[in-house]
């Protein structure tokens, strides 16, 4: 079996014993918490994202259940959602119940069921943020800033309300 081309930020060289998963796909944990998105390309296994452990995160908007699950585990990764701005995503997931949420800037949470991996969850996450923007593209005022994430704030730099013009 080939190896897994790749470190961890942490330094340590990713390796097989701590690798699972089936396919082209495989999710490889290092030593210091972090786990890896491993995809099998046409050099080889390479790592394709790190999702970083973090021991609280924002829960407004998670589930209670979630939550409180005794074995809930907690995650971010980058991505970007705005443009080329890449912002901290969550993840919370439970081996157990084989749930996750996941929830980025002011989106609703996402919700998932029969998840085996919080490597697994980051991926179903990107390709329904992919979709959405994709089916977003056609209308609102910006192809970088999708409706439901909001404006950025520069847009109303200079404007005033017709009440405050008058005045």
């Amino acid at each position: 079996m080939q190896q897994i081309a790749g470190h961890c930020e942490c330094g340590r060289r990713l390796e097989w014993k701590t690798t699972v998963g089936t396919g082209h796909y495989r999710e490889s944990a290092c030593a210091c918490g972090r786990r890896h998105d491993v995809e099998l390309g046409a050099s080889g296994w390479a790592t394709v994202a790190q999702l970083t452990p973090e021991r609280s995160v924002p829960l407004a908007g998670f589930s209670t259940e979630l939550r409180a699950a005794p074995d809930a585990e907690r995650f971010w990764f980058s991505h970007p959602l705005r443009g080329d701005v890449a912002l901290p995503v969550h993840i919370l997931f439970s081996p157990s119940a084989r749930k996750a949420e996941v929830k980025a800037a002011d989106l609703k949470v996402f919700h998932l069921d029969d998840v085996s991996h919080p490597t697994t969850a980051r991926r179903r996450w990107i390709g329904w943020w992919q979709h959405r923007r994709r089916g977003e593209r056609g209308g609102g005022l910006s192809p970088l800033v999708p409706p439901r994430v909001g404006r950025l704030p520069v847009a109303w730099i200079g404007r005033r309300t017709p009440s405050l013009a008058s005045h």
